[in-house]
């Protein structure tokens, strides 16, 4: 008779299993409900009927004593206090009638009778009635005594000591995804999948069990070492078989194509196994490798390779998952138990599973390093998902071709480019360096990228991953690039490509490209003095003007030491000032170039004296223009800077505020919510301050009635935009029950180590 292993569980699949498991006994829908930091994880169910609790204990090694001492010590006060109408005990201890009959008489009333204890037995015997539910958990299905003794232990089943090895290992820390479900599907359908991904995504994790999936199904499952041909040299008419062929295009060079006619065989073969029942192939690859080889072998790109893809992204590991995959990790690593208790902590776990380069391979590998040589475990997990160079260095050092390496330098100037301007820069870079530079070989290059390290959509290239640009960032400051031709092959439109490589130069770990910049000072001038021309100068603070322009040259003026970029700054520094500057663009240059070590303390001075002399100006001739506006951002203006008020204000600036009152006061009322209510504050606001509001009494009610209808329509507007903010927070409970889940998951680190 077959049975589970359920040892082989973590405490968090047993509850789950749990979960459905009594869900479909009692017929009742069961929740996973938290119950506190130290009191565990109960499933309940409240309804007409009163409530029901079932209580699960995981303690696959645990005797029966030692159980029932723990459950009356540790959970009977717990059972008294809440009081269900039924409690319910699941555990992985098998019981004796003996032990049943010391329980049930422990636990009464809250335990109706014998029948609601379930040891390992009872559970097993419930999960043999339904095999549906098994199948919908996988570690279940795969902790199966008959499925383990065909996975793990009989050689007829599994023809390799690698897939040996690695399975054991595997099975204990897979959690099945989304991708994982869409290649078991695939394979279903058609007995061809080939799984696809980035360095460490999980493909091989995933193809290990699906090879699993296929031995616990009568399966014999053989590795392809070396190529395609072997599966004809171990194809048996008579039995059932499935090939796994881990990394099929090679783990590195790009420049190692398959071997002579291979890519016509393996067609073949997958054409072969499609039609042949009792026959499944699983291959797994780097995604970019994929696509050169496709450039390379158009038989790659038939249907019956292209249709068998299922790619492993980023996206399938929700946050449940990777927190199922980073407690699997700590739960079976070698680490001391305190260090598997801090684990527990949202503050250590929340930013691993959470981060934007989150990876089982880094957590892996991490979790195994640290546990040997001792470092902080957390620190060092956080410092590995920072460093995109654990992930992409070989890659891009080793395995991806100088055309597509060119390709990838150029696009970070960018971050978003046009394909047509990027294919410019990379003919004008390749020539730079005098290496070919046709459009053939372009396209080569972004179609061994595209869906890997970059995406190309509407004639658009961004990068495909946030750690891919962070990569090259660093590619760039070790000095890697030819950052003289690359500079030479920036656009003629230079502004966000210099632009993106200052700021990157402003970094902390930046300190490769500064010099770079600072080395080819020459080139880089003309290129930032030719951003000038791309500004466009608008009136509002918010608009960029000549002024911001030049206030960020000057900064770069000073992280470059750039005596050159500092002269061209004075040179073009808006004197006289025109009304299409901003007060506040002008006042942040004038503050910068008093700051500058690269701007004599004169010419700083000059600037700010004129600068005060002509807003001076801009004030009187804005009040005789009658602009109230205008006049009065002058004037709070002058009135904050300290010296800079020429004369007291004047009774003509009163006379334009009356103005300004009429003109409002005269305007129909338009809806409150679409009016602004600022203008018309500070108006009244400065009336009242010259005790002037009683010369135009009538009008000055009219407007300081608007003020208060638009204040109330404000206030309401508020009101409603809270309620929808309280409509969108029940819309994120998915997102916060993720979080919870993964809390409790955590919680239970403290429990079992």
């Amino acid at each position: 008779m077959d049975s589970f292993e359920l040892g082989r569980l973590t405490d968090h699949d047993f509850e789950a299993v749990c979960r459905d498991l009594f869900s479909d006994v009692l017929g009742v829908p069961l929740e996973i409900f938290p119950r506190g930091r130290d009191r565990g994880i109960d499933l309940r169910h409240t309804g007409p009927a009163g409530t029901t609790v079932v209580q699960c204990k995981h303690w696959p090694r645990a005797r029966q004593r030692t159980l029932i001492g723990r459950l009356i010590k540790d959970e009977w006060p717990k059972v008294h206090a809440l009081a269900p109408d039924r409690y319910i005990i699941a555990t992985t201890v098998g019981l004796t009638v003996d032990g049943k009959e010391e329980l049930r008489a422990a636990f009464a009333p809250y335990v109706r009778g014998t029948g609601d204890l379930y040891g390992m037995d009872e559970i097993v015997a419930e999960l043999l009635r339904r095999p549906d539910l098994v199948r919908r958990h996988f570690r279940l299905w795969l902790s199966s005594t008959t499925v383990l003794q065909t996975v793990l232990n009989q050689d007829q089943y599994l023809r390799s000591s690698w897939l040996q090895k690695r399975l054991r290992r595997v099975a204990s820390t897979f959690v099945p995804h989304e991708a994982f479900e869409r290649a078991r599907k695939l394979l279903d359908s058609q007995r061809v999948c080939v799984i696809a991904g980035i360095p460490g995504v999980g493909k091989t994790t995933a193809a290990l069990m699906l090879a699993a999936w296929l031995m616990g199904n009568g399966y014999e499952v053989h590795e392809i070492s070396q190529d395609i041909d072997e599966i004809g040299t171990l194809w048996r008419d008579d039995a059932r078989q499935a090939f796994l062929y881990d990394d099929f295009l090679g783990r590195t060079a790009l420049d190692a194509p398959l071997t002579k006619n291979e890519d016509n065989r393996l067609l073949s073969v997958i054409r072969e196994i499609q039609e042949t029942p009792g026959k499944a192939l699983v291959m797994t690859t780097r995604d970019y490798l994929l696509e050169h080889a496709r450039l390379r072998h158009d038989r790659l790109a038939a249907p019956e390779v292209s249709d068998a893809v299922s790619v492993i992204q980023l996206t399938d590991l929700d946050l449940v998952v990777r927190g199922q995959i980073l407690y699997n990790h700590v739960h079976g690593s070698p680490l001391p138990t305190y260090d598997k208790r801090r684990f527990a902590d949202p503050e250590l776990w929340w930013p691993v599973v959470r981060h934007k380069n989150f990876n089982p391979r880094l957590v892996e590998e991490t979790l195994r390093l640290s546990s040997r040589q001792g470092d902080d475990i957390a620190a060092a997990m956080l410092e590995n998902l920072d460093d995109p160079r654990r992930v992409w260095e070989r890659i891009v050092e080793s395995e991806l071709t100088d055309e597509a390496i060119h390709l990838l330098e150029l696009l970070f100037t960018w971050q978003s480019a046009d394909l047509a301007d990027l294919e410019r820069s990379w003919r004008r870079y390749r020539r730079e360096m005098g290496q070919a530079a046709d459009g053939r070989t372009f396209r080569r290059a972004i179609q061994v990228l595209d869906g890997t390290m970059v995406s190309v959509e509407r004639g658009q290239v961004t990068f495909h991953n946030p750690s891919i640009e962070d990569y090259v960032r660093f590619h760039l400051d070790a000095g890697r690039a030819h950052f003289a031709e690359l500079l030479k092959a920036l656009s003629p439109n230079p502004a966000v490509q210099v632009h993106r490589l200052v700021e990157a130069a402003r970094m902390a770990d930046g300190a490769g490209i500064l010099a770079r910049l600072q080395e080819h000072e020459s080139v880089v001038v003309p290129l930032v003095q030719a951003m000038g021309a791309y500004v466009w100068t608008g009136p509002s603070d918010e608009d960029d003007s000549t002024s911001t322009h030049l206030q960020w040259v000057l900064e770069t003026a000073n992280l470059l030491n750039s005596a050159m970029l500092a002269a061209y700054v004075m040179e073009e520094a808006p004197s006289p000032f025109t009304s299409y500057e901003h007060f506040a663009h002008l006042e942040s240059l004038a503050d910068s170039l008093s700051a500058s070590p690269l701007v004599p303390e004169k010419f700083a001075e000059g600037f700010w004296e004129e600068l005060v002399e002509t807003m001076h100006w801009e004030l009187l001739e804005s009040v005789e223009a009658g602009d109230w506006d205008r006049a009065m951002a002058m004037y709070d203006w002058l009135r904050r800077k300290p010296g800079a008020s020429r004369e007291p204000v004047t009774e003509k600036l009163v006379q334009c505020a009356l103005q300004q009152l009429c003109q409002v006061a005269a305007e129909p009322e338009r809806e409150p919510h679409n009016t602004e209510l600022e203008p018309l504050e500070e108006l009244v606001g400065f009336l009242l301050a010259q005790g002037a509001e009683d010369r135009l009494p009538e009008e000055f009610a009219i407007v300081y009635g608007r003020v208060e209808r638009v204040a109330a329509a404000q206030q309401a507007d508020r009101r409603v935009r809270l309620q929808k903010h309280q409509a969108q927070q029940s819309e994120r409970t998915d997102t916060a029950h993720k979080h919870s889940l993964v809390t409790e998951l955590m919680r239970r680190l403290n429990e079992r180590c």
